[in-house]
């Protein structure tokens, strides 16, 4: 290859490197990515010119897919009860209605060493204390391997997971025992060290701004109030909250200014910037932002110090194909996604950046390039982030700014306290001043957050999206000469095609989305243009990551009852900001057996102006497409204290001619006082011996059954006892919607079995 093709090589071969970890995502075998690799390799040294070139990027797309196959298809333990031991490696979050979830390193299943790490996750009363990071655990619990994207634009918990170097998850507590580790674990270390770090900061700053240090130096983002969160997020400033290149950037500047004083050699300097970081990155828990900016500065600072200046393009390009190389599962990642897509916007609008610094005025001129480049920035994440996250923040690139100024001026206090919190005296002083701009940083963007219409939520973007923003980039690009009439053109049709792309689209059909939520109910009736949630599942954003995707508000949200497993996902609601303005209940579900928590938080609803009614039998609501009509309980028959399962509400849904008989938790006993004929019966219990029996299944007579469950041996028993009749249940289809025509209905499931 001549020096051209050699300059220009990296860029596509990049590209054809994700591409390939792509499709190897989705391909089982081996054997032919494999033989693929070793063609293009033999043609690469076989071949001259233009064809070496083609066939490096060929390499470079088989690699890829070799890459992709190996990463997200690891090898599993079979799911089982074990006894487990590990380490403790990131801090304890807690979820609501007392679930616990940890991080497990070096672990152990029934004393054989498992491959990656493992997330665990169990119910307490109380908050073990004792759990601390560092610590070993023996316990007893059940394995199951974490189930993909099983829901229509669903969130992909194995894949998630897979990111942080984790394979399996454990649920259960049995026999847990707590003590110090009995050898060297180099994750439990950095942990341990991470957590006293976080505590002296708590100590010395107080708890919210020592809070607000851990997160932003150490990348512990659970130490910041949910509300905080969203208001961050509601402005579109929430990178502030997360260590990034811009707190990474932040470490590079001090160290270059303190290099430069010491008048340190470059290539000493080199070194003393690979080791700072790459300690920086254990001590975030090897936080994928915080080695892809490492990784970007490191080649930087080699290219000044062998005087090989790169373009931004070509070090992008590096970063690309040697993360991508290493990891290939982070391509997935919204953060892996955002971060090149800022970097790509950064790069692009550099050269417009550039013709700002004809201006005479530095004033003026640094707020002009930084209005440029965070445009660039902005332009470039917008894909991914309305991909992921469905919202457009209006004011943030007003907001950006300012807040990132603040920012950089609090972490570099925050760096200075912790460097002297040996000495109590120079870190009490810093304490004062410290708490003054954080606590301005927050009252700005606590009141700015309050205010309402400050983002756009919209449905998730589809190809014109994409279109767009290509049509946008090129009307920006000024690598290619064009007329300023074409530009104009350019710019007019992707922001327009933008805006087409973003418009809310009618929906004048019925469908009953019943949603894959493991050992959870949730479903959608989506009926024309009203929305009825149908139990919201427990407390995940399954229910409200799908609700968000498409824009919609609840009419109402119908709960069988109140157990976490069908209504802890009104939190879930709540903190994702969908309005809940009406909920159904059955008769007396609130003088039931259930969690403290859950009348809280139905209370809490009631006062924020959520109307609570309740159903009882004989109640009918009236449906674009049809009736719900209540079958259980009978009001005034209901007896307090009694277990939720049994005055679950039973409905019968009868859609364009069809009838769907929804059933909750109903245990058998019951069952005989809501036997009605069904087109299609939603299961009781997940599939529990003790609903669904052969006399309700002779009586109810249906044509198809849905089964929401976790586990297929659940599915395959439950399908020995109903005689021949189609079951779709979760642990097998995903989600299953079920569409109404007139006196018809068609089942598709999300995921073909």
């Amino acid at each position: 290859m001549n020096k051209l093709q050699r300059g220009w090589l990296l860029p596509p071969a990049a590209i054809a490197l994700v591409a390939g970890v792509f499709i190897g995502r989705g391909t089982d075998g081996l054997v032919l990515p494999v033989l693929a690799c070793i063609l293009a390799l033999s043609a690469v040294l076989l071949l001259k010119e233009w064809q070496r070139f083609s066939a490096c990027i060929a390499f470079s797309l088989a690699l890829g897919v070799c890459a992709g196959c190996i990463a997200f298809h690891p090898g599993l333990p079979p799911e089982a009860d074990y006894t487990v031991r590990g380490i403790i490696s990131d801090e304890i979050t807690y979820g609501s209605f007392g679930q616990h979830r940890v991080y497990l390193s070096d672990v152990t299943l029934d004393d054989r060493p498992l491959s990656g790490g493992l997330y665990w996750t169990f119910y307490a009363d109380e908050q073990q204390t004792s759990l601390v990071p560092g610590k070993e655990v023996h316990f007893r619990a059940s394995l199951y391997h974490p189930r993909g994207a099983d829901n229509p634009d669903g969130y992909d918990f194995r894949e998630a997971l897979l990111q942080r170097g984790i394979t399996v998850c454990v649920y259960g507590c049995d026999n847990l025992s707590v003590q110090d580790p009995d050898s060297f674990s180099f994750a439990g270390s950095v942990a341990a060290l991470r957590h006293r770090l976080s505590c002296a900061f708590i100590s010395h700053l107080g708890v919210e701004t020592g809070g607000y240090a851990s997160a932003m130096l150490l990348g512990m983002r659970s130490l910041i109030p949910s509300e905080d969160r969203q208001a961050f997020s509601r402005l579109g400033i929430a990178h502030i909250l997360s260590v990034s290149g811009f707190h990474v950037g932040i470490l590079i500047g001090a160290m270059a200014l303190l290099f430069r004083l010491l008048r340190l050699r470059q290539g000493l300097r080199l070194c003393l910037y690979a080791a700072v970081l790459g300690f920086y990155a254990a001590l975030c828990g090897m936080n994928q932002p915080v080695i892809r900016a490492s990784l970007l500065l490191l080649l930087n600072q080699e290219g000044r110090i062998l005087n090989r200046p790169r373009s931004g393009l070509h070090l992008l390009s590096a970063a690309l194909f040697i993360m991508t190389l290493f990891s290939p599962v982070q391509v997935t990642s919204v953060s892996f996604q955002l971060t090149f897509g800022a970097m790509f916007g950064l790069v692009w609008f550099s050269p417009i950046a550039a013709r700002c610094r004809s201006l005479r005025s530095r004033f003026l001129r640094y707020i002009l390039e930084s209005l440029v480049l965070t445009f660039g920035i902005q332009l470039g994440m917008l894909l991914p982030e309305l991909a992921s996250f469905q919202r457009l923040p209006l004011l943030v690139f007003l907001i950006n700014l300012p807040a990132m100024l603040i920012s950089g001026i609090l972490i570099t206090l925050f760096w200075l306290t912790l460097l002297f919190l040996p000495v109590p005296f120079l870190s009490g002083l810093l304490s004062g001043p410290v708490s003054a701009v954080t606590g301005l940083l927050l009252s700005g963007i606590r009141r700015l957050g309050s205010l309402p219409g400050l983002t756009v939520w919209i449905h998730t973007p589809n190809v014109l999206t994409g279109a767009a923003l290509v049509l946008l980039f090129l009307g920006f690009c000024w690598f290619i000469r064009l007329h300023r009439g074409v530009r104009a053109v350019l710019l007019s049709l992707g922001a327009a095609a933008l805006v087409v792309s973003l418009l809310p689209v009618s929906h004048n059909v019925t469908e009953y989305i019943q949603l894959s939520a493991g050992n959870a109910d949730a479903a959608v009736l989506w009926d024309n243009d009203k929305v009825y949630v149908m139990d919201t599942g427990e407390d995940n954003s399954i229910l409200s990551g799908f609700l968000r995707s498409r824009r919609l508000t609840p009419d109402a949200v119908i709960l069988t009852h109140l157990h976490t497993d069908h209504a802890g996902g009104l939190h879930s609601l709540i903190q994702d900001e969908i309005p809940i303005r009406l909920i159904l209940l059955p008769a007396g579900a609130l003088e039931q057996d259930i969690h403290p928590d859950m009348a809280a938080l139905l209370q809490e609803l009631q006062m924020k102006g959520t109307e609570i009614r309740e159903l009882s039998r004989g109640d009918v609501l009236q449906l674009p497409s049809g009736t719900l009509t209540v079958l259980w309980p009978e009001k005034g028959k209901t007896r307090p204290g009694q277990d939720a399962n049994n005055y679950s509400l039973v409905s019968r849904l009868t859609l364009n001619g069809t009838v769907l008989l929804q059933t909750g938790d109903l245990s058998g006993i019951y069952e005989i006082y809501c036997a009605a004929p069904t087109d299609i019966l939603k299961a009781a219990h997940h599939g529990s011996a003790s609903s669904t029996g052969p006399a309700f299944l002779s009586s109810v007579s249906p044509d198809a059954i849905l089964l929401t469950c976790r586990s297929v041996s659940r599915l395959d028993d439950f399908r020995s006892r109903t005689g021949g009749i189609p079951v779709y249940g979760s642990a097998e289809c995903g989600a299953v919607t079920v569409h109404f025509e007139q006196d018809s209905y068609t089942v598709t499931p999300y995921l073909v079995p």
